[in-house]
C-alpha cells in the first residue's frame, strides 16, 4: 500500500466489527520505493499465507521478495467491507475473495427466535387442531349410522334428503363412503375452528407496536440523536416477560467515555479528583466529602476558567502547568508521560485550524495520550517509522520536536494483558516502553526496579476501591546487541507460517519485556451512564433479576455495584475466587492437571458454602444476598457437573456480578436453559454480540464502542436508563395485549365454530352449513378483525406513569398471568358457552311459532342471519367489555363492524338472487319489519354476555389482580399518591418479592437499621 507522507492507510471496519475508531494499516518497508505503475512491471513476488478463516483479528503469511522471507502481518492486510479514510490511494495483492475472504467466513444466519406466547401459541393451534379432527370424526360416525338407517321397510325417515334418488352422499346402501365424504365437508366445514388471520392480525399489530418503540420521545437520547429502535417485531411481548437481565459493565452500565483523573509516579499519588463510585462509598459509609476535595472533582470544572477537556479530568497543582518540574522525581514523572505519549497506536489528525485530534482503538488509549498533550507532552505525528512528539520545557518556557525511531510495536492481547515498544531516543538509546495490567506488570520488574513497587500497589488498589481502571507503566534500556538478537528472533517467528506461529511472537515478545523499571501507574475513569441506579432500582423493584458480567477486577466491579445500587450496605457478599494463597502457590509450582483438579475442588466447596449460607425459601427474611465469581472460578463453574449447583446459588441472589468473565454466552445459555425463563442480555460491544444472540431478547446499546452489538441485537437502545421505559411499560403493554388478543381471537372463532356444529348436529350432521358462503368466509375479515387489532395496538391497562411508579405490574408478564393455561382455557369455555346460548336461544324463538304478521315461519336462511347477527353483537360487545382504554379508533372499529354487518347484509341481499343466493332479500323483507327479529338479538345479546360480566364484576370485587387495584385507585384519584403507591405495593409484593438492591432497597435496609437500633434503645 502507498501514501506518500508515511506510507500508511487508515480504515474504518465499522462494517467488520462495528467500531468506528480508524486503523493504522502500514506497508512493509522494502516496497516503499513502489510508488508509481510503472515499477510494478518488475516485480515478482511470493506469497505464502494460512487458509482461510473467519478470524478478523489474526493474519498469519510471509512475502518472498529478492530472495528474503518478510512477515505479514494484520498491519498489511485489508479486509472486504472495510472503508479507506484519509488515504487517495493504494497498491496492493489479492489474497483471498469471494467466499474466502473473512467477512464472507463471517457471514452466519442469526439465530431465528420465536416469542414464549408464540410457541405456546401453536400448541393451542394442536388442541384446536385435534377438537376439530375429533368432532368431524364424531360427526362422521353418526351421520353414517343415520344414513344407513334412512330406508327402513320402504320408509324414508329424512325424506328432505332423498336417499332413494342420492348418488352417494346420502346412499344407505353406501353409507361408510358417504360417511367418509361427509367426513371431508365437515373438515373445511369447521375449518373456522381454526384462526388462520390471527398470524396474519399479530403480524400487523407487532409492527405497529414496534412503530410506537421507534416513535418513543422518552426513549430518544438528544445528544447522540439517536431512538431507540425495535429490530425486530418478533419479541415485543417477550419484552414484558423477562426474568433475568445479564448485563455488560464497560459501556453499558458505564459510559465508556475514560477520562485521565489520577495516576501514582514513583511512588507518589497525583490527582485530587473524586470519582462517582467515592460519592458512592462516602453515602454508604455515611460521611460528606470535603468541600475542597469535591472541588477537585467535577464541581470545580464549573467555576474553573479553563474548557473542559474530553478524555481529562485530572486535577494536582503539583503536576499542572508545569510545575512537576519542581518534584523530587521529576526525571520519572517525565519519563512517565513521554511513554503515555509514545506507547500506543493512536492516529494523530490535523484539521484546518491547525489542532490536533486522536482517533484510538479504545477509548482509555486516548485518554492517555490526551492526558499527555495537556501536561506538555503531545503527540503530534507518526509515520510507519517514526514518532514525533512536542514537549514544551516549563523551565524555558519552549517547546522542543523529540522524534523518536519506532522499531517495534509488540501490540496488546488478552492474553497478554499489556503492550510495549522499542523506540531510538534522539540521544541514541534503545528504549523499551510497556503498559499493562498489574497481575502481569509486576512479575516483569527487574531487581532494581521494584523500589516504589509497595507504594504503586497500593495506590492501585486504593483506585480499584474507587472504581478506576488502572493501567502500570514500566521502561528499560536495551543495549544494541541484545536488540539485535531480539529482533531477528521476531523476525524469524513473524516470517514462520506455521500454525503456532503466534506462540512464537509472544515468545520472542516474552523474552524481551523482563527486567523493567516500574514508573507508576495510571488510573481512568469510566462513569456511569445518566439514571444507571434509578434504572436498577426500579427493575429491581419489578423482581426482575440482574447479573453483570465484566471484564474488571473483582474490587473495581463491586465498588461499580456499589455506585450503581446493584450492591448495597448490609448485603452479604458471597465471594467465589481462587486469588487465594494455595492455589497461588500451586500455580507456580504444580502441574497443570493438579491446579485444574485443586481450582475445580475449591470452586465447588465455595459453592456449598455460600449455599448454606442463605436460609430456605420456606423461612421469612430479610436478608439479602449477592454472589460475586471471578473469571477463573466461573471456567469451573461452567463446567457440566458444577455449573447446577452454581447456578442454584446464583438464582437466590439478588444480584450476581461475574467478574474478568469471557464466556458470556455461556452464562447466558445455562440461565436460559436450566431457569426456562426469559432472559435479556445486554451490551454495547463486539465482545457481547454470543451473550446478545444466545438470549431471548438481546439489546445493543449505540455507544462509543461501535454499532455491532446493535447490529446483533433485536432491540437497539443509546442508554441503559431506557430499558427502564422499554420494559416496564412497552414491554407490559405488549405482553397484554398480545395475551389478550390472542385469547379473544381464540374466543370468537370457537364461538362461530361451535354454532356451526350445533346446528349440524341439529340437523343430523347433513353437511349444511347455518351460514352463508359469504358470511362464513368475511366473518375473520370484516366483522370482527378490526377491532382485535385496535386492541392489540392502543389498549392500556394503565398509564405509562403509573407503570413506573408501580412496577411490580410487570410480574403479571414474568408470571405469565394474562396467558396461563387456565386464562386460555377459560377464554374458550366462554365461548362455547356464548354459542350454546346463542344457538338455543334463536332455535327456541323461532323454531315452531310465526315471526311476522301474516304467520311466516322463519326458514333456514332468516335463522342463519338471525344467529349470525346475533354472534357479531356479542363478539364485538365481549371486546368493547375487554378493553380498558377507549380512543375514538377502538370505537369506530368495534360499533363500525356491527353498523358494516347491517350495511352489508342490506347490499348483498338486495344483488341479483344468482350472487347473492340464500341472502336474497332475507334481511329487507324478512327479517327487518319484524319486531321479533329486533327483540331477540337485543335479548340474546345481553343474556348472553351476562355470566362474563357478572364473573368480571366477582373478579374485580373480591379477587382483584394488582392492575384492578390501580385501576380502582385511579378512579378514586388516589393512584399517583406517593403514600398510596407505597402501601399498595408493599401489600401486593410478597416475602419472596422483597426488594433486595436498588435505591429503594438501601433506603428501606437504612430504615429498618434505625428502626432496630431504637428497639434496642427503648430496651436499655
Amino acid at each position: 500500500m502507498e501514501e506518500h507522507q508515511s506510507w500508511r492507510c487508515n480504515k474504518e471496519t465499522m462494517n467488520l466489527d462495528g467500531e468506528t475508531n480508524l486503523k493504522i494499516k502500514q506497508a512493509l518497508e522494502v516496497t516503499l520505493d513502489l510508488k508509481e505503475d510503472i515499477k510494478f512491471r518488475e516485480v515478482r513476488q511470493t506469497i505464502k499465507c494460512e487458509d482461510p478463516n473467519a478470524n478478523l483479528y489474526s493474519f498469519v503469511g510471509s512475502m518472498e521478495w529478492k530472495g528474503q522471507q518478510y512477515p505479514l502481518s494484520p498491519h498489511q492486510l485489508l479486509l472486504r467491507d472495510s472503508k479507506l479514510r484519509n488515504t487517495d490511494y493504494i497498491y496492493g495483492a489479492v489474497i483471498f475473495t469471494g467466499h474466502d475472504t473473512k467477512v464472507m467466513q463471517n457471514a452466519t444466519d442469526p439465530p431465528s427466535k420465536r416469542s414464549t406466547i408464540e410457541k405456546k401459541m401453536d400448541k393451542i393451534i394442536y388442541i384446536l387442531m385435534s377438537s376439530l379432527l375429533m368432532i368431524a370424526l364424531l360427526g362422521s360416525v353418526f351421520f353414517g349410522i343415520w344414513t344407513k338407517e334412512d330406508i327402513r321397510d320402504g320408509k324414508l325417515k329424512r325424506w328432505y334428503l332423498r336417499p332413494d334418488a342420492s348418488t352417494i352422499f346420502y346412499d344407505p346402501k353406501r353409507a361408510a363412503l358417504a360417511s367418509f365424504f361427509h367426513l371431508l365437508t365437515a373438515l373445511m366445514l369447521y375449518s373456522y375452528f381454526i384462526p388462520i388471520s390471527l398470524y396474519i392480525s399479530i403480524e400487523m399489530v407487532k409492527l405497529l407496536q414496534a412503530l410506537f418503540i421507534n416513535q418513543d420521545i422518552e426513549m430518544y437520547h438528544e445528544e447522540s440523536d439517536k431512538p431507540t429502535h425495535a429490530r425486530t417485531s418478533n419479541l415485543n411481548e417477550e419484552l414484558g416477560m423477562v426474568d433475568t437481565i445479564l448485563s455488560d459493565e464497560t459501556g453499558t452500565l458505564t459510559c465508556n467515555m475514560m477520562e485521565f483523573i489520577k495516576c501514582s509516579i514513583a511512588g507518589t499519588a497525583y490527582g485530587q479528583g473524586v470519582t462517582e463510585v467515592e460519592r458512592a462509598m462516602a453515602v454508604r459509609k455515611g460521611f460528606r466529602l470535603d468541600d475542597d476535595i469535591e472541588n477537585g472533582g467535577h464541581k470545580d470544572n464549573k467555576i474553573d476558567d479553563s474548557p473542559h477537556v474530553n478524555g481529562f479530568n485530572f486535577k494536582d497543582p503539583r503536576i499542572m502547568d508545569g510545575n512537576w518540574i519542581h518534584e523530587p522525581n521529576r526525571d520519572m514523572i517525565r519519563d512517565f508521560f513521554r511513554l503515555l505519549a509514545i506507547c500506543h497506536t493512536c492516529i494523530a489528525e490535523k484539521d484546518e485550524n491547525g489542532k490536533i485530534s486522536y482517533e484510538a482503538e479504545s477509548p482509555d488509549e486516548a485518554a492517555f495520550v490526551i492526558a499527555a498533550r495537556e501536561l506538555g507532552f503531545e503527540f503530534y505525528k507518526r509515520s510507519l517509522t517514526t514518532i514525533i512528539i512536542r514537549e514544551w520545557d516549563p523551565s524555558q518556557n519552549v517547546v522542543e520536536k523529540r522524534k523518536y525511531e519506532l522499531l517495534n510495536i509488540l501490540e496488546f492481547s488478552s492474553s497478554r494483558k499489556r503492550m510495549s515498544v522499542i523506540v531510538k531516543e534522539p540521544e541514541g538509546r534503545i528504549l523499551l516502553l510497556s503498559k499493562g495490567a498489574d497481575s502481569v506488570m509486576f512479575k516483569r520488574l527487574a531487581r532494581n526496579g521494584r523500589k516504589f513497587e509497595e507504594d504503586t500497589r497500593r495506590h492501585i488498589n486504593e483506585y480499584s476501591d474507587s472504581g478506576l481502571r488502572t493501567l502500570v507503566l514500566a521502561y528499560r534500556v536495551l543495549d544494541d546487541k541484545e536488540y539485535k538478537e531480539f529482533n531477528e528472533k521476531l523476525n524469524a517467528a513473524k516470517t514462520s507460517v506455521s500454525a503456532d506461529r503466534d506462540e512464537k511472537i509472544e515468545q520472542a515478545a516474552d523474552s524481551i519485556e523482563t527486567d523493567l523499571i516500574l514508573l507508576g501507574a495510571t488510573a481512568v475513569e469510566d462513569k456511569l451512564q445518566k439514571g444507571v441506579p434509578e434504572c436498577i432500582d426500579k427493575l429491581a423493584q419489578a423482581g426482575i433479576k440482574i447479573w453483570v458480567l465484566t471484564g474488571d477486577k473483582m474490587e473495581t466491579a463491586i465498588n461499580i455495584g456499589f455506585a450503581c445500587s446493584l450492591l448495597r450496605q448490609g448485603m452479604t457478599q458471597i465471594i467465589i475466587t481462587l486469588e487465594q494463597p494455595d492455589i497461588i502457590a500451586l500455580e507456580k509450582n504444580g502441574d497443570k492437571l493438579t491446579i485444574a483438579k485443586a481450582s475445580k475442588q475449591r470452586v465447588m466447596d465455595q459453592i456449598e458454602v455460600g449455599i448454606k449460607q442463605i436460609p430456605p425459601s420456606t423461612h421469612v427474611s430479610t436478608e439479602s444476598f449477592a454472589l460475586i465469581i471471578d473469571g477463573k472460578s466461573l471456567t469451573y463453574a461452567l463446567e457440566d457437573d458444577v455449573k447446577l449447583k452454581f447456578l442454584d446459588l446464583a438464582i437466590k441472589c439478588a444480584s450476581v456480578i461475574c467478574c474478568r468473565s469471557s464466556p458470556k454466552q455461556k452464562v447466558t445459555r445455562l440461565v436460559k436453559q436450566v431457569t426456562h425463563k426469559v432472559t435479556l442480555a445486554i451490551g454495547d460491544g463486539a465482545n457481547d454480540v454470543g451473550m446478545l444472540q444466545e438470549a431471548d431478547i438481546g439489546v445493543g446499546i449505540s455507544g462509543a464502542e461501535g454499532m455491532q452489538a446493535v447490529m446483533a441485537s433485536d432491540v437497539a437502545v443509546a442508554q441503559f436508563r431506557f430499558l427502564e421505559r422499554l420494559l416496564l411499560v412497552h414491554g407490559h403493554w405488549c405482553y397484554r395485549r398480545i395475551s389478550v388478543m390472542i385469547c379473544y381471537f381464540f374466543y370468537k372463532n370457537v364461538t362461530f365454530g361451535v354454532t356451526i356444529f350445533l346446528y349440524e348436529a341439529f340437523a343430523s350432521f347433513s353437511g349444511k352449513p347455518a351460514y352463508n358462503d359469504w358470511f362464513l368466509s368475511l366473518y375473520n375479515v370484516f366483522f370482527t378483525s378490526l377491532p382485535v387489532i385496535a386492541l392489540g395496538v392502543f389498549d392500556q391497562d394503565v398509564s405509562a406513569r403509573l407503570c413506573i411508579q408501580y412496577p411490580q405490574l410487570y410480574q403479571e408478564g414474568v408470571q405469565n398471568i394474562l396467558f396461563s393455561w387456565r386464562r386460555i382455557l377459560g377464554w374458550m369455555l366462554n365461548g362455547v358457552m356464548n354459542a350454546v346460548l346463542i344457538f338455543f336461544f334463536c332455535i327456541t324463538a323461532f323454531e315452531d311459532q310465526a315471526f311476522r304478521q301474516n304467520g311466516q315461519v322463519a326458514g333456514l336462511d332468516a335463522l342463519g342471519v338471525v344467529m349470525y347477527t346475533c354472534i357479531v353483537w356479542v363478539v364485538n360487545c365481549q371486546m368493547a367489555l375487554s378493553v380498558n382504554y377507549f380512543t375514538i379508533i377502538q370505537h369506530i372499529f368495534i360499533w363500525g363492524s356491527i353498523a358494516f354487518w347491517y350495511l352489508f347484509l342490506l347490499v348483498y341481499g338486495a344483488i341479483n338472487p344468482r350472487f347473492s343466493t340464500t341472502a336474497y332479500m332475507v334481511f329487507i323483507e324478512q327479517l327487518a319489519p319484524a319486531p321479533s327479529f329486533w327483540l331477540v338479538t337485543l335479548f340474546v345479546v345481553m343474556a348472553t354476555l351476562v355470566p362474563y360480566f357478572s364473573y368480571a364484576a366477582i373478579q374485580i370485587r373480591f379477587f382483584p389482580m394488582f392492575h384492578n387495584k390501580i385501576q380502582w385507585k385511579r378512579y378514586l384519584g388516589k393512584a399517583e399518591d406517593p403514600e398510596v403507591a407505597r402501601q399498595l405495593s408493599s401489600r401486593h409484593r410478597t416475602s419472596s418479592q422483597q426488594r433486595m438492591v436498588g435505591i429503594s432497597a438501601r433506603r428501606d435496609g437504612k430504615a429498618m437499621q434505625i428502626t432496630r437500633e431504637t428497639e434496642l434503645e427503648i430496651r436499655e
